[in-house]
């Protein structure tokens, strides 16, 4: 079955390819739960050769690890009654110092714990349980609760959190309870070591991301130096996927939020939707929301009464949902490979993205 296009969308990424913006751009659209665009550009690779990507292609998808896995399986343990998020933390992370008594998975999914945007945890790490006890040392910049910080310790403390609550690997519970009842079968973390990321890194390419004095160039590994110190497999970060299947859990989420799933209730899915009452903050759980001004979502998505939620990647890549027009749209880029981001073009590719879809659409 043919793949469809929306021809200005596919006329945009062309140009942002040749202009230099990524090397690789795919995109997928997703509109009243059908597929209506899917396509990918340039370059999985650059140097020290030139490959092409294609369809298959897989991309690191950086910081949407977040709500693709974590906040995904946070949803799903409180949907089944065995996460409270206004419980402490403490009860799953007994590491947890006395200063972060007040934690709760609720401040967590809402980066309103005060913990730090990032550090290098992965300094002297040799198991990712030092990555963990490390995020639980960390001084807080503020009180839990006063106000929203996004924080990648945050959602590492909640990646052993889930696990922990869950009784699973983070991984094993990815592909147990939301890739599979998903369908998506090229969505995965590359836990090192293990046998089923040598077989996946023998059949599928890997869209390259950095080049680093210490890493080299990196591809089919994760990005992130904090990721790659936990093994590959991280809370918030780790998974490779492809367009169709960012925007096939989108769907999941738009699913489940209309009442058309038995894989997440309504009300749960609701509540995680929701911005958060953490003051200040413009942040839902595990979801970002658009900002006041200047959203990377552009001008016309997120309008109507019931907005938009959606999530960005360091690596270049976004995931958007606009829940009154049932719109699911993911864009993933390699803009970082080979020698760091560009976040003022990319920030700027987004918008007009957006709004090129929501025009394509007649939104």
């Amino acid at each position: 079955m043919s793949v469809p296009r929306l021809e200005p969308v596919a006329a945009l990424l062309e140009a942002a390819h040749r202009e230099g913006i990524a090397p690789a751009l795919s995109a997928a659209v997703r509109w009243g739960g059908r597929l209506v665009h899917a396509s990918v550009h340039g370059d999985a690779q650059v140097l020290p050769e030139r490959r092409p990507a294609g369809p298959r292609t897989l991309f690191d998808v950086a910081s949407l690890t977040k709500v693709m896995a974590t906040t995904s399986l946070a949803a799903l343990l409180a949907d089944a009654g065995v996460l409270d998020l206004d419980a402490p933390a403490r009860r799953f992370l007994p590491e947890l110092p006395s200063d972060k008594a007040a934690l709760t998975p609720r401040l967590l999914l809402a980066h309103a714990g005060g913990l730090p945007a990032w550090l290098p945890l992965h300094a002297g790490a040799r198991r990712p349980e030092d990555v963990i006890a490390a995020a639980a040392a960390a001084p807080l910049l503020a009180p839990p609760g006063t106000r929203a910080v996004y924080s990648d310790l945050g959602f590492i403390l909640l990646g052993a959190l889930v696990e922990r609550c869950g009784g699973a690997l983070l991984d094993a519970a990815f592909e147990g309870r939301v890739a599979g009842p998903l369908g998506l079968c090229s969505t995965f973390f590359l836990r090192e070591g293990s046998s089923s990321a040598v077989e996946r890194r023998a059949r599928r390419e890997f869209a390259a991301t950095r080049r680093t004095a210490d890493r080299g160039l990196i591809a089919g590994v994760v990005d992130d130096d904090n990721a790659f110190a936990m093994g590959g497999v991280a809370g918030h970060a780790g998974l490779f996927s492809t367009a169709e299947e960012v925007a096939q859990l989108g769907q999941g989420w738009l699913d489940a939020l209309a009442g058309r799933s038995s894989w997440l209730s309504t009300a749960t899915a609701a509540r995680f939707a929701a911005r958060d009452a953490t003051p200040d903050s413009e942040r839902a759980l595990g979801w970002d929301t658009p900002a006041r001004e200047g959203s990377s979502l552009g001008g016309r998505f997120g309008r109507g009464p019931r907005g938009a939620v959606g999530h960005l990647g360091f690596t270049g890549c976004s995931l958007w949902l606009d829940l009154d027009g049932e719109v699911a749209c993911a864009l993933l880029t390699n803009h970082v490979h080979p020698d760091g981001p560009d976040k003022v073009r990319l920030k700027a590719l987004r918008a007009r993205f957006h709004d090129t879809v929501a025009e394509a659409l007649g939104s």
